[in-house]
């Protein structure tokens, strides 16, 4: 009668087992490299200035756009603080990810921001032969005409435009990297 033999190898299986035992026991390395991932994926969104669901973000309001003096065709983007300051902190116990920027949350959020009124100094050019003073706010430099005026109170609207979060892709670029770290033979080798 024919057989058939099977033969196992342990040792290669218990590698494998024993790297994602260490893997799980430590997983700092594993959480280091989903927050590589993310600040790329983040920079892409960035890039094509959408929320992670793919939706493009609103776009700025015409005034603002004319008013704004660097980066015009760039949302959520003036100087550049919001988008370079996006961090990962990674521990044996967590991947922590976000930004220290106080403002990212009405801009990812939306909101109303309520203005006070209040009373200040404002500065104006005065013509020195007619003596007209111009209707147009100059910095204090180039006044020679200062006045106090009374601002009223008024609220700003910032539409919500999502900007962490992960889409279906991204997770599944980071389950994927799980694997790596899980099931090291079968997905890759761990580059540490």
């Amino acid at each position: 009668m024919p057989g058939v033999t099977l033969e196992f190898d342990a040792v290669g299986a218990l590698a494998v087992i024993n790297e994602a035992a260490a893997a799980m026991g430590n997983p700092v390395a594993m959480f280091r490299d989903m927050g590589e991932y993310l600040l790329l994926a983040h920079d892409r969104r960035f890039a094509s200035q959408t929320a992670p669901d793919g939706t493009p973000w609103q776009a700025l309001s015409p005034r603002y756009q004319r008013r704004k003096k660097k980066n015009q065709d760039k949302i959520l983007v003036l100087d550049g603080y919001l988008m370079n300051t996006l961090r990962y902190q990674a521990s044996s116990e967590e991947l922590l990810f976000g930004t220290n920027r106080r403002y990212a949350a009405i801009h990812h959020y939306g909101g109303d921001i309520e203005i006070a009124a209040r009373s200040q100094q404002a500065y104006f050019r005065q013509d020195g032969r007619s003596g007209e003073v111009s209707n147009q706010f100059v910095s204090r430099r180039r006044s020679n005409f200062a006045q106090w005026v009374t601002i009223g109170g008024y609220t700003i609207t910032i539409p919500a435009r999502p900007l962490l979060g992960t889409s279906d892709d991204d997770n599944y670029a980071l389950v994927n990297i799980a694997m790596k770290y899980l099931l090291p033979g079968t997905y890759g080798p761990v580059a540490n």
